[in-house]
C-alpha cells in the first residue's frame, strides 16, 4: 500500500474537499465568503481563503473554474465580493470579466518581469546578464501578444455595463412597483 493511502488528508486538505463540493452544488450561482462560511461551517478567515485558493487550483485541474472574486452585477447584492464556480463547458459571458481581470493582471506581472530584467540584464554584476535579457525580451513579446485583448475587452466590458445599469434600473423599478402595491387605497371623495 502506498503512504499517501494510509494517511488522512490534513486539515487544509479536507477544508478544501469540503469547499470544493459546496461550490460543485452551486455551480452558476454567485457566492460569497460569507455564504461559503456558512455552508461549509469554517469560520470567514484565512483558513477559508486558503481553502478557496487549494479550490481554485484543484478545479483547474480538472476543467472547472472557480472565479475570482469581485463586486456582484447581482442589483439585489451590490457591492458584495462574490466569485461563481463554473463546471466544465458551464461558462457564461459574464465569466469574461473574470478572465479580463485575470488578464490584466497577468500583464502588469509580465510588465514587473520585464522590468526586473531588464534592470538586471544591464547589471555589471549580474549573475547572468544573457538569460536575464532573453526573459525581458521575453516578457515584452508576451505583453504585446496579450495586449490585444483590451480592444475585446473593452468591447465586452462596455456591453456589461450596459446590462448592468438596465438590470440595476429593472431592481429599482420594480422596488417601486411593490411599494405602490403595498400603499393602502386613499380614501375616496
Amino acid at each position: 500500500m502506498s503512504r499517501a493511502k494510509d494517511k488522512p488528508p490534513t486539515r487544509s486538505e479536507q477544508d478544501a474537499v469540503d469547499v470544493l463540493l459546496w461550490l460543485y452544488a452551486r455551480a452558476g450561482h454567485e457566492v460569497s465568503y460569507k455564504d461559503i462560511s456558512a455552508g461549509v461551517g469554517l469560520p470567514d478567515g484565512s483558513r477559508l481563503r486558503s481553502a478557496v485558493r487549494r479550490v481554485r487550483v484543484a478545479a483547474a485541474h480538472d476543467g472547472h473554474r472557480l472565479e475570482q472574486f469581485m463586486r456582484s452585477k447581482d442589483p439585489l447584492r451590490r457591492g458584495v465580493m462574490t466569485a461563481r464556480f463554473h463546471r466544465t463547458g458551464q461558462g457564461d459571458e459574464f465569466g469574461a470579466r473574470d478572465a479580463l481581470l485575470a488578464c490584466r493582471k497577468s500583464v502588469a506581472s509580465m510588465a514587473e518581469m520585464q522590468r526586473a530584467c531588464a534592470f538586471e540584464a544591464a547589471n555589471p554584476n549580474s549573475v547572468d546578464a544573457e538569460a536575464f535579457s532573453k526573459m525581458a525580451e521575453t516578457a515584452d513579446g508576451a505583453m504585446r501578444m496579450v495586449s490585444g485583448v483590451e480592444g475585446l475587452g473593452s468591447k465586452v466590458m462596455k456591453n456589461q455595463r450596459t446590462m448592468t445599469r438596465m438590470a440595476e434600473r429593472i431592481a429599482d423599478l420594480e422596488a417601486e412597483v411593490v411599494q405602490l402595491s403595498t400603499r393602502p387605497p386613499a380614501a375616496s371623495a
